[in-house]
């Protein structure tokens, strides 16, 4: 029992090892549909060794080469994982680029987007996902899709912080305040959307920094299954799920790594109706919409309720059966940023 339990500590703490010397697991598959081919690549790389790397972490350590670790051994490790996992943020640069209209006019106010990749991609793999360039020149709005560090946004325990180092939410209001003082942007039209952890981390913008936002549209990534406080303002919210999403389930579940709740769609869409007391529904039944080419017809139907006054929504997209990565039409795109600038903080 005893050389049992140190083997299935071993098994562990190996595990923990892969996972602070390389990313993969939850949502690996993102990196897979909205990455460049080389990241792609990589990261099936990286999930056909992940089994092979344990092996030789484990040998690594093994010093009396017994097929067990000791005491001293399983120490040795742990320190490994420790300076593995507290490399200095400092060391890692984002591409944190802000993109303003060709015609750009400081005289003028500008709403400004903040658009957040999927756990493992990128910021160019977000701008595939949900291009914003023309999108940009036709509705005059300024933008800017960051790169998390390794690839993960700190959002919530269940998706995606594994460590806990980097402040996410910090870094980026911080993006935002910087970009208000650069260019001519209307603070009360400041949006976030993202994808999947993208997603998780828009909810929590929204959360922590309900003064500085205005809206949110997440896809397919919800936020806590319980909330540690009502966020202090209204934000907006247009919340976008596929019924068949086998990452992010549309019911709800636990995450494979952390085994961590993360809330329903529906669970998830409730709790935020709450918060913007958004006890008006709107008839919405008909309006059906054709957001993905992968499934055929008007597959999205809509739940929307407003607040007393109308100044605040809350909304529900459900896509039947869409999936996790559930890239939106030209069509879709175009009445996603005319939802989201439609919007203003009172």
């Amino acid at each position: 029992m005893r050389h049992k339990m140190k083997n299935e500590n071993l098994r562990s703490l190996a595990a923990m090892a892969v996972m602070a010397w390389s990313l993969g697991g939850v949502l690996a598959q993102e990196s897979k549909k909205t990455d460049n081919v080389e990241a792609s690549k990589e990261a099936r790389e990286r999930d056909s060794s992940s089994k092979d790397r344990r092996v030789r972490i484990m040998k690594a350590f093994d010093r009396n080469k017994d097929g067990d670790l000791n005491e001293e051994e399983r120490e040795a490790l742990r320190r490994y994982i420790e300076s593995r996992s507290s490399r200095p943020v400092g060391e890692k640069k984002r591409d944190d680029k802000i993109e303003v209209p060709k015609d750009y006019d400081p005289k003028k106010q500008y709403p400004f987007i903040l658009s957040l990749h999927g756990y493992g991609s990128s910021s160019r793999g977000q701008l595939r996902f949900f291009p914003l360039e023309d999108l940009a020149e036709k509705h005059g709005f300024i933008y800017c899709a960051p790169d998390a560090i390794d690839r993960s946004w700190n959002a919530t325990e269940a998706c995606c912080d594994w460590r806990g180092k980097v402040d996410d939410s910090k870094y980026l209001r911080g993006l935002i305040e910087a970009a208000v003082k650069k260019y001519s942007i209307d603070r009360n039209r400041i949006y976030v959307t993202g994808l999947s952890n993208g997603g998780f981390m828009s909810y929590r913008m929204a959360h922590d920094h309900s003064d500085l936002i205005t809206a949110i549209v997440p896809f397919a990534g919800v936020g806590y299954k319980v909330w540690p406080s009502k966020p202090k303002k209204p934000v907006s919210v247009l919340h976008i799920h596929g019924t068949k999403d086998s990452t992010i389930k549309w019911n709800g579940g636990t995450t494979r790594s952390l085994n961590t709740s993360y809330p329903g769609a529906e669970e998830n869409f409730n709790n935020w109706k709450q918060f913007n007391q958004c006890d008006r529904e709107v008839d919405a039944k008909d309006d059906k919409i054709d957001l993905t080419k992968k499934v055929p017809g008007k597959e999205t139907t809509v739940t929307r309720f407003v607040n007393k006054d109308g100044s605040v929504t809350t909304e529900l997209w459900e896509v039947v059966d869409g999936s996790h990565v559930t890239r939106p039409s030209g069509e879709a795109r175009e009445l996603i940023i005319q939802w989201l600038l439609n919007k203003k903080k009172s």
